[in-house]
């Protein structure tokens, strides 16, 4: 064989190889953008409220619900956008903004805890 034949032998057995690794760091590189852009939001369940009463979201925001007070609760939108079931004391429920819109919503066991979500 000659040496052009087997450059290209070589090359040809590495190309694939090659062509995973940068899929691989492209794909670690998107993830990792999108993990940073992602933001947590904590409603504190206290008082028989919801604090903060108002939330504006994006989407793929986390929003997580902590009940403080000493008797279950509920996150419950009634635009069916979401709804945490029981909430224990002391529990938290975790939900993912995934449609943008605005979600009023209330706690089932006590209505007049009323709160409003906003996603952008």
């Amino acid at each position: 064989m000659t040496n052009t034949i087997r450059r290209r032998t070589k090359l040809a057995a590495v190309a694939p190889l090659l062509l995973l690794a940068a899929l691989v760091t492209f794909t670690s590189f998107a993830a990792s953008r999108k993990a940073v852009s992602t933001k947590t939001h904590i409603v504190t369940i206290k008082g028989m409220t919801f604090i903060p009463a108002n939330l504006e979201v994006r989407v793929g925001d986390i929003v997580v619900w902590k009940n403080e007070d000493i008797v279950s609760h509920t996150a419950t939108s009634d635009r069916r956008g979401f709804d945490s079931g029981e909430i224990k004391a002391g529990m938290s429920w975790k939900y993912v903004a995934s449609k943008r819109g605005s979600y009023p919503y209330i706690c089932v066991y006590h209505p007049t805890m009323k709160a409003q979500l906003t996603v952008r």
